[in-house]
């Protein structure tokens, strides 16, 4: 079971929605976007968490 989306998560959600509408990016493309968006944030805390543990070896 997934955790709860938190306020910031949401606030987040808004601005990537609002920074799409910008670039005219709606629908399935702004669904699209924002999937590659949530996978390099994951990446990136990956990234993070692999030198973290890195740095304590």
């Amino acid at each position: 079971m997934r955790p709860l989306i938190t306020h910031q998560e949401i606030e987040m959600l808004k601005r990537d929605l609002d920074t799409l509408g910008e670039q005219n990016l709606v629908g399935i493309e702004a669904y699209e976007a924002l999937h590659l968006l949530e996978m390099r944030r994951q990446t990136a805390k990956l990234e993070f968490i692999k030198r973290a543990l890195e740095g304590n070896e």
